[in-house]
């Protein structure tokens, strides 16, 4: 049975079912090794490394190259009432400094995710994101700065009756709209 419990909860995006696994049973990390045949030969390697919180929640993750060194890992950092703060990203294996962000998130006290600010590997703002809520908490704006503090584009949410996504639009820095997407649902 744990060893189901192991390989449902080993992939990095977790679902309600899984989460609840790892706190029943009180899981730190997992470990997922990968075993292959290749040309009649078999081997087991490291495919991936995980921990977690007492809340569930992933705080390390690392991912491994079929020849054992990490190609990538991230660390992210919740607050008290389990909002994710913090976010860095390593991309190792390409050595591609433009890969390895920091993103720091701020919410209000509805829980709702209002600022997403995106750091370069030295530091440096990238862009910002600024999400604003109607009465209801439904996102009705998404504003996104470039490093130097100027709008790149804006998304704005349009909801039915009942309470149900309607329209997304996507706009340029001079609200030339880009996209649109209308949401139709049957009932």
């Amino acid at each position: 049975m744990l060893l189901s419990i192991f390989i449902t909860i080993t992939s990095f995006s977790q679902s309600k079912k899984e989460k609840k696994a790892i706190k029943i049973y009180g899981i730190k990390s997992v470990t997922e090794m990968v075993t292959e045949n290749v040309n009649g030969k078999e081997t087991t390697r490291k495919d991936s490394y995980t921990t977690y919180d007492k809340n569930a929640n992933v705080i390390y993750n690392e991912e491994y190259k079929k020849d054992g060194t990490i190609k990538h890992k991230e660390n992210t950092k919740y607050d008290t009432k389990g909002n994710k703060i913090e976010e860095t990203n390593f991309d190792i294996a390409g050595s591609n400094p433009e890969k390895n962000i920091k993103k720091t998130y701020k919410y209000d006290s509805e829980k709702n995710k209002i600022e997403e600010s995106e750091f370069d590997n030295t530091g440096k703002l990238i862009k910002k994101t600024i999400c604003n809520y109607n009465e209801s908490n439904e996102k009705v704006s998404e504003i996104e700065y470039n490093g130097a503090g100027k709008i790149s584009k804006k998304i704005v949410f349009a909801y039915n009756s009942k309470g149900l996504k309607a329209i997304k639009k996507e706009l340029d820095a001079n609200d030339k709209v880009i996209s649109t997407r209308t949401y139709k649902y049957e009932f």
